[in-house]
């Protein structure tokens, strides 16, 4: 390195390590990369970079950031600047700052091209660049920092003003050095050219006197754009009374500072933003636990019921939540609502009808009369926040096995008859919350058979949607439905939910997602496993459904440990045949889902799977041993099925969906 420099370098490790607590090194042309910084040992990806001469921007170690800045494009002063801090801090612009001018001093054609040499004799090198850094790294708000820009340029220019105009199209405000306002800013900014580079009096004068600005009577006047992320967020210019003053080594001079500058507002801009947004954060994340905190800490123990709940918001807070209480005549009562909207306004109305609920629900035991009043006291705060809510109340019955129902404008409730094996849908009794005070709504009562469920859920169920713009609607989870019965309540569930995982595919969740399950428990004797499952219709997701089968080894009811492990493998194996032609003939390379459930019963092995593929129809060629020289050239997959099962059957089902049954008997081993 030249060794008149020796100084500057000095000075700016100082600053580094006073200002970070950190080390830096400089490495000028033909200079040996260092090996380590405080003795701290450079990375590889540090070393690597130092090598290529690329840029590395606060590379994230175990103790530390780590930079590595090479010149910004087209400067020819050759100058890397490698950098070690304990916090990242935004110190990027900063570092690049210091190599820019470095390299300004290395390459003495680039102080040719990008310093005049009028402002190389008027500064002491790096006065300018070090004070400029200092306002970079020690103001943090914005108007402190124009002020403070505008009162250094002023010491360093032979201009009567200085002065800077920031804002949007909204509005533009000035700063000068002199603390004068600036005539009309926004005809400075609305009329120069967006070209990146500085104008003279000369070359907007024109556009100013249309715009009957002051400023076009001035002696002389040098402005440069302020561009941040290539929009136009200012501009920087000197102002004299003296005509014809400025000369081409102010205009390279305020190229060089309006770069600078635009950079410094637009970190001090995404500082600010950044704050924001933590701060914001910080409150949702606040908010999303007092509103937990209001959901039922358990679900109530009810003999012949079972109960099952899911709450999923689309964002930290949201709109949906469900509750449960005590009626004044100790039913248990169930409340799901929707609040439209999402966020802290619907949050804020969600904790109103939670209160609401509670308050109320102790003195009543009819959902329809206890909708109407929380409609009645809701009124006012809906019609000020312009919303409206839907919800469904359901009040268990304790002399019975059965419920009571009413719905203010909530989605249909499904009901799940076991003995039809069919769904059935529940509608609203009345408008949602918010529309009318003086709305009456009905309750309705439903009696529940052993093995009927109750499906109270949200629109984020039903209007999932999927990458082609189709939603689930009423039949999609219909067929969920039909599928995961007679599983249990929080498997059903589990389901549910995967199956609109599947569904949406790589689509982020739109809408909060909430679920209330009541399954009145089947009668004594069914000791029944049920596992119900949802898979894409890809072959990649066949392994699941083998992994799923073979782990079900040990629960089998059969004593000899070899047989319970060939029956396993058997039924895997035709489980995966089925499901490979299912993506393959039913699909026929289309997205989809197949839902289904496993069922371990005393005698045998039972698979049920459901897809929404076109007909088909599989070969019913008799179990018989074929060539294994000469095979078939198709159905060889299916021809093994029916060799591995006692029954195998495939039929076209209502609403255009494929019913596959595969069974496996225990006859022939011995059972526990």
């Amino acid at each position: 390195m030249e060794s008149d420099l020796g100084a500057v370098f000095k000075s700016i490790k100082r600053m580094w390590h006073t200002t970070t607590g950190g080390g830096l090194a400089v490495l000028g042309p033909g200079d040996r990369p260092v090996q380590s910084i405080q003795g701290r040992k450079l990375p590889a990806a540090v070393r690597r970079a130092l090598v290529e001469e690329s840029p590395l921007d606060a590379l994230k170690t175990g103790k530390g950031y780590w930079w590595v800045t090479s010149p910004s494009p087209g400067l020819l002063g050759r100058v890397q600047l490698v950098a070690w801090a304990p916090n990242d801090g935004g110190l990027d612009h900063l570092l690049q700052i210091w190599t820019d001018m470095l390299a300004f001093s290395f390459g003495e054609k680039a102080v040719a091209d990008q310093l005049t040499k009028a402002l190389v004799d008027a500064w002491d090198r790096l006065t300018f660049l070090y004070e400029l850094t200092h306002i970079a790294g020690q103001v943090t708000e914005l108007p402190d920092m124009l002020s403070s820009i505008v009162h250094l340029l002023a010491q360093v220019v032979s201009a009567e003003e200085v002065f800077l105009v920031t804002g949007d199209d909204s509005g533009w405000e000035s700063v000068t050095a002199s603390g004068d306002l600036l005539p009309q800013p926004a005809a400075l900014v609305e009329n120069i050219p967006r070209a990146g580079r500085p104008v003279g009096l000369a070359e907007i004068q024109p556009a100013l006197k249309r715009a009957a600005s002051p400023l076009a009577q001035v002696g002389d006047m040098l402005v440069a754009p302020l561009l941040g992320e290539g929009n136009l967020s200012g501009v920087i210019g000197l102002l004299d009374s003296r005509q014809s003053c400025f000369d081409s080594s102010d205009m390279q001079l305020l190229a060089s500072v309006a770069e600078q500058v635009g950079a410094l507002i637009e970190a001090v801009r995404a500082r600010a933003s950044r704050l924001e947004s933590q701060r914001l954060e910080h409150e949702l994340e606040i908010a999303a636990g007092i509103q937990a905190s209001l959901l039922p800490a358990g679900l109530p123990l009810i003999a012949g019921l079972e109960l099952a709940a899911y709450l999923s918001p689309a964002r930290l807070i949201g709109g949906d939540f469900y509750d449960i209480a005590e009626a004044k005549t100790g039913e248990t009562m169930l409340l799901l609502a929707d609040v439209a909207g999402k966020g802290t306004p619907a949050a804020i109305l969600t904790a109103l009808v939670h209160a609401i609920f509670h308050g109320e629900v102790s003195h009543r035991r009819d959902p329809a009369t206890l909708l109407q009043v929380i409609n009645r006291i809701l009124q006012p705060d809906l019609e000020k926040a312009e919303a409206f809510v839907t919800a469904a109340i359901v009040r268990l019955e304790s002399e019975s096995i059965g419920f009571s129902y009413a719905s203010a404008g909530h989605v249909d409730a499904a009901l799940w008859r076991n003995s039809e094996q069919s769904v059935e849908f529940l509608p609203a009794t009345g408008l949602p919350l918010g529309i009318d005070p003086t709305c009456n709504y009905h309750s309705q009562q439903v009696a529940l058979n052993p093995g009927d469920v109750l499906y109270l859920y949200s629109d984020g169920v039903t209007e999932a949607e999927n990458p082609e713009g189709e939603i689930l609607g009423l039949t999609g989870l219909s067929d969920i439905i039909n599928a995961t019965n007679p599983a249990q309540a929080k498997e059903q569930i589990r389901v549910i939910v995967e199956s609109l995982d599947v569904y949406r595919r790589d689509l982020p969740l739109r809408d909060d997602v909430t679920l209330l399950l009541v399954r009145a428990l089947p009668e004594r004797g069914d000791s029944r496993e049920v596992i119900p499952f949802v898979i894409p219709a890809e072959l990649t997701a066949v392994s699941q459904l083998v992994h799923l089968v073979r782990n079900l080894d040990q629960t089998l009811p059969i004593s000899n440990a070899k047989h319970r492990r060939q029956i396993a493998d058997d039924f895997a194996l035709a489980l995966s045949e089925v499901v490979t032609n299912q993506v393959e003939h039913a699909f026929q390379g289309r997205k989809g889902q197949i839902h289904g459930r496993v069922i371990v019963e005393v005698d045998k092995l039972v698979a049920d799977l459901y897809d929404s593929g076109v007909p088909f129809q599989p070969s019913k060629s008799p179990k018989i041993p074929f060539d294994p020289d000469d095979p078939p050239e198709r159905g060889y997959g299916l021809r093994l099925v029916r060799g591995l099962l006692d029954i195998f059957e495939c039929r076209r089902l209502e609403g255009e969906r494929n019913h596959w049954h595969l069974v496996k008997m225990f006859s022939g081993v011995d059972k526990l």
